[in-house]
């Protein structure tokens, strides 16, 4: 049965926005922006994650479109052929070949790299702090305030680069320190997946050069009863106790490494 050729007609609306909104996320770089008042403003976290997220997405098109087109044009293809064998329309090879094709699917990504002998591969690797909710952000919040001169506390800190000169993309959720050096701080709001989790955290920890690691856990039931089942995934982290987090916390001392529920 024919279908709609993808690179025909006027754009619906849902996608020219989406266009939009990739074409315009440089305009989201950095930490501020001027409102329409010429003012700067601090431009959320969300709204810096998202515009850096449209960045990579158009990174991606562009290199695998710069790698197909390569490709077909060293199998001696045409566009048009190319368009034939993946039932497209060769506009929209073209455009996926330029990059400017913002709304590709993952079936049709696959598809054109195939038909010009490339094989496409798609994996997700540990990247970014991911996006927290406001219930994180209250927790944290709540266990930083109790600390006090001459600690420093910092929230959404990047791990530093690594030795091949990418840049690293983990951030520990806070770190504390003072003269002595830097704790690291990871909460975790539920334990759905410890294996995953710890080892997740554990090579953060491994790769961030801190001092000393804290593992903050929600004390919720469902929370305390993983603890107990899987308690040797957390061996390394000793317990400590919460209250005695809090005072050293108010007293100015940099807490150890070690798990506290919170």
């Amino acid at each position: 049965m024919a279908r709609r050729l993808a690179g025909s007609g006027r754009q619906p609306a849902k996608r020219r926005a989406f266009v939009h909104r990739v074409q315009s996320a440089s305009q989201l770089g950095g930490n501020r922006e001027v409102n329409n008042r010429g003012h700067h403003r601090e431009v959320p976290a969300a709204d810096r994650t998202y515009a850096r997220a449209l960045r990579r997405a158009q990174r991606h098109l562009l290199d695998i479109g710069s790698e197909a087109r390569d490709a077909r044009m060293m199998a001696g293809t045409s566009q048009a052929q190319v368009a034939r064998s993946a039932r497209m329309s060769a506009s929209m090879v073209s455009r996926f070949e330029a990059g400017r094709l913002p709304n590709l699917s993952l079936v049709d990504a696959v598809v054109l790299a195939d038909v010009v002998g490339l094989d496409l591969s798609i994996k997700a690797f540990p990247g970014r702090q991911p996006t927290r909710d406001a219930g994180h952000a209250r927790r944290l919040s709540g266990l930083l305030q109790h600390a006090e001169h001459p600690l420093i506390c910092r929230t959404e800190v990047q791990l530093p680069r690594r030795p091949d000169g990418i840049p690293e993309q983990r951030a520990w959720d806070a770190t504390i320190s003072d003269a002595t050096g830097v704790t690291g701080v990871e909460l975790e709001q539920r334990l759905y997946d410890v294996q995953a989790q710890t080892r997740r955290v554990h090579l953060k920890w491994r790769d961030s050069g801190v001092d000393d690691f804290l593992l903050v856990v929600a004390a919720t039931a469902s929370n305390r009863r993983a603890l107990r089942e899987f308690e040797s995934y957390f061996e390394e982290l000793p317990r400590l106790g919460t209250s005695r987090v809090l005072v050293d916390l108010r007293a100015g001392r940099r807490p150890p490494t070690g798990l506290i529920l919170f």
